[in-house]
């Protein structure tokens, strides 16, 4: 039993760096709302930086928890195509309108699924409100659908669908980042209990 208790707490255990991600994704669009007709260039630096220290964050997550976690892989995978992407567009800025919101699109298409499929996974150990982050992963899917579906939308229509899916991808992960520190807490209670 203390066995269990042990794995399931490693598991969850660095639940801040979703809180972390969350938190940024809502700066970010906050930003972008507020500031619709900067260049086009400068929101694809910003965004490129974004998604490269978001990846960043989530190859830690991945690397901390790789003996805790189920599908490994598919954190870490998410972690690396992160930086890949978010290093691709730092280095060529000038990309078309098109290209960058193809680019974006699939980006916010791969996250969406990632969120859809943390949901089922937080369901799976009994924490209450995940279909929340179900919806907000399947909103996310939307919205990344309509970028690539599309891609020669105006740059401010662009700009204010981005924006308010990175608004539905950062409270999808700081509603996971919750639902982990709450999973956390009654392990620790357990624990405690058992102990005591």
């Amino acid at each position: 039993m203390s066995n269990l208790i042990s794995k399931v707490s490693g598991t969850v255990k660095n639940w801040w760096v979703f809180l972390i991600i969350g938190i940024l994704l809502i700066l970010s669009a906050y930003w972008m709302f507020s500031t619709p007709v900067e260049s086009f260039v400068g929101l694809a630096s910003f965004f490129s930086a974004l998604i490269f220290v978001s990846g960043l964050f989530s190859v830690f997550f991945a690397l901390t928890n790789k003996d805790d976690i189920d599908n490994f892989g598919l954190y870490l995978a998410s972690g690396i195509l992160d930086v890949i992407v978010g290093f691709i567009l730092l280095k060529y800025p000038g990309l078309t309108v098109v290209l960058f919101s193809m680019f974006i699109g699939f980006w916010l298409l791969f996250r969406g699924f990632y969120m859809i499929s943390a949901s089922f996974k937080i369901k799976k150990v009994g924490v209450g409100n995940w279909g929340w982050v179900l919806l907000f992963g399947i909103l996310v899917v939307i919205f990344a659908m309509m970028s690539i579906i599309n891609p020669l939308i105006g740059a401010a229509y662009l700009v204010y669908t981005l924006a308010f899916t990175l608004v539905l991808l950062g409270i999808a992960n700081i509603m996971l980042s919750l639902r982990l520190h709450k999973v956390k807490s009654g392990v620790k209670d357990i624990k405690e209990k058992l102990q005591g």
